[in-house]
């Protein structure tokens, strides 16, 4: 959460890429392969991509869900929580595809067969899918596992982890797909045993990292409300997140069925050009991912600077990155298409192709790093909005307009328009993020106390009833900065445009204090925990576990406490700059003056010796 922004992204994203490299790699030998067999099964697998990524895209949503969720509870210091989340969220995907993979199985015969697949195609595609779907179990844990293991800052280990699938499933598809010694030629099916097994290798991997070797899984029996807890916290950004990311093959399945009137060289084509796709956008997919750690801890200690450094550098790279992808596939696209087929059909929709749709790479890329960095904040509703936005209300439309006027060139336009203006709208979303949040140093000169109501009285209340209850807030506010004001390296300045804010340590927001009257703090989950039980804070209205609180003030008595909460912040912010630093404070000494509980002590006690035990902040910073 502190440190270089460029190297902790490049120290998460560059992993990310070769273990995307190699991910990808699977899928395009799988393509290699099956396309020795004929462009009846290279355009059989190519109707397999919507629905598969259906399944996936719900998996992946779980997985930004959890990512985000445990990356802001390792970013609170609450390491019981980062198991409970992971093991919570490993049952709840599990239960999720398999039912997922069991209305697949019963289903897809009619599924298909309204995409477009029809005769001998059709059965090809039934026979890849049954035995995908009987699979699709194995996918779970390690593409969850994965998020878990990113959301600690660790990248490497899922890199090796797709590492070793891909490997496996090239040493197979050949065996299984022609047949090898003993074992008979299967075509598709053995296309679809070989990735079986390939994730069976995975899930083993996974198991034993999350498990043995990081102690990420929490093997008690929860209870229900444990249970709640945690799929809450992964279901707020899960859900959106999963919606997300299935507009894209719902989309995909509607954009499928109309190429697939061009005939089967146009939907070839359409297959081999999306997953080439995947491999040229491999860094932006992978600095997409890094976002999710990296912008989930520094928002979760309020870092909010530092998430608008890494969205400016982000999208400068991935622009860049787009342009250069457009160029390479103009030069090399014809030489690597010949690698999957020899149909001349299919070359000609590939140029095509090449022409149209990666002329918008660095804008879809655009859109991926906005998603990634509103799941992360706990704003998926938003990301699910941009997606819904390009897939179903722009690219569909325009896609089929464009085919009425110029057949498949239009429908490449279409999409490629959609693309571009869903990039346009978030970034416009995003303007505010980009900003960040005031930074305050020792050298910048705090706001006098009599400021308070001004700065307040800019702020939108929630209804003009509330301004009538509450017109005495104002008065309160202003005693309580001059209160807080009167605190030796104490700064008060505005944030985030409707609050005052609470600065030390040359720059670190301990708090911030809304028009309504609402004070939040933020503490280390132990001694929110015991603040909670002794009824001096009251949970965030809005931030379910960033380790946020709040304390009212209505009326003066409650400024008193207030303050004796601002100073217990200080104190603890102290310690942890000290900590940082080396120093092994005595807590005793740093608590003196304060009004505190034999067992609240005891919780600062013990978060002070976990932060000297565990080296957790010095772990941190390298994230």
């Amino acid at each position: 959460m502190e440190g270089d922004i460029r190297k902790a992204l490049t120290s998460l994203a560059a992993p990310m890429s070769l273990g995307i490299v190699f991910l990808i790699a699977l899928n395009l030998v799988d393509t290699y392969y099956v396309g020795q067999l004929g462009t009846d099964e290279l355009a059989a697998i190519s109707f397999t991509f919507p629905i598969i990524m259906v399944v996936m895209s719900a998996t992946m949503g779980l997985g930004v869900g959890t990512t985000s969720a445990i990356a802001r509870a390792i970013g609170g210091g609450d390491e019981r929580k980062v198991r409970r989340l992971t093991t919570h969220a490993l049952g709840l995907a599990l239960a999720m595809v398999a039912t997922l993979s069991g209305l697949g199985l019963l289903t897809q015969r009619v599924v298909f067969g309204l995409l477009g697949a029809e005769g001998p195609i059709l059965e090809l595609v039934l026979e890849y899918m049954t035995v995908w779907f009987a699979g699709a179990a194995f996918l779970v844990i390690p593409m969850l596992g994965s998020g878990a293991i990113r959301a600690t800052g660790d990248a490497r280990t899922p890199m090796f982890i797709m590492m070793g699938a891909a490997i496996v499933n090239g040493i197979l598809d050949p065996i299984f797909i022609f047949g090898w010694g003993p074992v008979p030629a299967m075509g598709l099916r053995g296309a679809a045993i070989a990735t079986l097994c390939a994730r069976v290798t995975t899930l083993i991997a996974a198991l034993w990292v999350l498990g043995p070797r990081l102690n990420m899984l929490d093997l008690h029996w929860p209870t229900r409300a444990e249970l709640m807890d945690s799929w809450r916290s992964i279901l707020s950004v899960g859900i959106p997140a999963a919606a997300t990311n299935m507009l894209a093959p719902v989309a995909t399945g509607a954009l499928t069925a109309l190429i697939a009137t061009q005939g089967k060289a146009a939907i070839a084509a359409w297959g081999v050009g999306s997953r080439l796709e995947g491999l040229v956008l491999i860094a932006p997919m992978a600095l997409s991912a890094a976002l999710t750690p990296f912008i989930g801890q520094n928002w979760g200690a309020h870092h909010k600077d530092r998430v608008a450094e890494a969205l400016k550098i982000c999208r400068r790279f991935v622009l860049l990155w787009g342009a250069g992808a457009w160029v390479f596939l103009l030069l090399l696209g014809d030489t690597m298409a010949g690698l999957f087929s020899d149909d001349p059909e299919v070359h000609e929709v590939l140029g095509l192709f090449f022409w149209i749709i990666p002329a918008t790479y660095g804008a879809h890329a655009v859109v991926s790093v906005v998603s990634a960095t509103f799941n992360a904040i706990d704003r998926a509703v938003r990301s699910t909005l941009i997606s819904a936005m390009r897939s179903l209300l722009l690219a569909i439309p325009l896609a089929y307009v464009g085919s009425q006027i110029a057949d498949l060139a239009g429908i490449f336009a279409g999409v490629a328009t959609a693309t571009v203006l869903t990039a346009l709208i978030a970034n416009f979303w995003a303007r505010d993020l980009y900003q960040g949040a005031e930074a305050v140093h020792e050298e910048d000169s705090p706001l006098r106390a009599g400021e308070a109501v001004a700065v307040s009285a800019a702020v939108p209340r929630a209804s003009e009833s509330l301004i009538a209850v509450r017109a005495d807030v104002s008065a309160v506010l202003d005693r309580f900065v001059d209160g807080a004001s009167a605190l030796p390296g104490l700064h008060v300045a505005k944030t985030r445009g409707n609050a005052l804010g609470f600065f030390c340590g040359g720059g670190r927001e301990i708090g911030h204090i809304h028009r309504g009257g609402q004070l939040d703090l933020r503490f280390p989950p132990v001694v929110l925990e015991q603040l909670e039980r002794e009824g001096r804070v009251e949970h965030h209205r809005h931030v379910d576990d960033g380790g946020w609180v709040t304390k009212d003030l209505d009326a003066e008595g409650d400024i008193p406490a207030a303050l004796e909460l601002l100073r217990l912040g200080m104190r603890l912010s102290a310690v942890y700059g000290r900590v940082r630093a080396g120093e092994e404070p005595e807590v005793e000494g740093l608590l003196d003056g304060l009004e505190l509980s034999q067992e609240l002590r005891g919780a600062v006690s013990d978060v002070v010796e976990g932060w000297h035990a565990r080296g957790l902040v010095r772990a941190r910073s390298a994230s």
